[in-house]
């Protein structure tokens, strides 16, 4: 899906630039929505010196909120292909000792947080988004752990440096999991207690049933692939950890483009929208309404049909 937003050329851009081609009014709804909460942002404060790891903690805060809504998926397709890739990786340079470590630790973090949310069901709306602190603690960990292993298969790359290559063929999923910083513990377990009272709501107001994690679409496969965060009930949902909530990069493409991508209409979503995990800040539209804002002249289903048709003729696998 990002290639096809960031590339000039693509199926998708070529179809927003003729039926979405507003994407900046859209955001400026969002802009001002940010600033009128004015609310302070949680930020980690790792040990001096060391740069807190962004990218890793907006991943695992992703991974962590999806449980408070659905345990349904034990752990994420990614990160089954990441252990897998680097297991791949260790092998090919004949280290078939950590290939077989690796493929060892998989298993038993799948194992771990099979047991865990069978344990403390964090999707239960009896009990509130965080845990208890030994149990939110394990979880933290174990969402790091599966964002480690998740970065290998997005970036095509097992980095020398890791986690995972330190402890080689030593590699256990115990000594992984203590290899997580404290700080990023501390700094997942603030934003659960955010998101306590900003999702409350949301979470309240459906079931586990109906909320699907990392949901893909009919349209995945024909850009690349496309998995959204989250749809709870029939709200499509886009989480972002930002250090300053109202400078989010030009997403109303990406959030659109999920949307639009349910051909069939399977998940029946009415409303798209972002959760700031940071600030505690949900932002939220009307399908149709944010197309609108987007430009679409047409209703969201001849929108829907129009970018199938696109995507399809410009598949080489596509069945005449």
């Amino acid at each position: 899906m990002t290639s096809q937003i960031d590339s000039s050329d693509s199926p998708f851009t070529r179809f927003t630039a003729l039926h979405l081609p507003r994407p900046r009014a859209a955001m400026d709804t969002y802009r001002a929505a940010a600033r009128a909460a004015q609310r302070p942002v949680s930020l980690p404060t790792p040990p001096p010196g060391v740069r807190p790891a962004w990218g890793t903690l907006g991943a695992a805060i992703d991974h962590r909120l999806r449980y408070a809504f659905t345990c349904r998926q034990v752990i994420d397709g990614a990160v089954r292909e990441g252990v897998a890739s680097a297991a791949a990786w260790c092998a090919g340079m004949r280290r078939p000792d950590v290939a077989d470590a690796i493929l060892a630790t998989g298993r038993d973090l799948e194992s771990e947080l099979r047991f865990l949310l069978k344990q403390e069901r964090p999707d239960d709306r009896g009990q509130p988004i965080l845990l208890a602190a030994a149990a939110e603690e394990r979880l933290a960990r174990l969402c790091v752990v599966m964002v480690w292993f998740e970065e290998v298969y997005r970036s095509g790359v097992l980095y020398p440096g890791s986690a995972i290559v330190r402890l080689a063929a030593g590699l256990t999923l115990p000594g992984l999991l203590a290899q997580v910083p404290d700080y990023m513990v501390d700094d997942l377990t603030v934003q659960v207690r955010l998101a306590q009272d900003a999702l409350g709501e949301l979470r309240a107001g459906t079931e586990a049933e109906e909320c699907y994690s990392g949901p893909i679409f009919a349209g995945s496969r024909a850009v690349g692939g496309a998995d959204a965060d989250l749809i709870a009930g029939q709200l499509l949902l886009d989480f972002k950890a930002l250090k300053d909530p109202v400078r989010l990069p030009a997403a109303a493409y990406q959030l659109a483009g999920y949307a639009l991508l349910d051909f069939e209409d399977l998940y029946r979503l009415e409303r798209v929208g972002f959760y700031l995990t940071r600030s505690g800040q949900l932002i939220t539209w009307g399908l149709g309404e944010f197309a609108g804002l987007l430009g679409a002249q047409v209703p969201v289903p001849e929108l829907r049909a129009e970018l199938s048709g696109r995507l399809a003729s410009e598949d080489p696998d596509a069945e005449a």
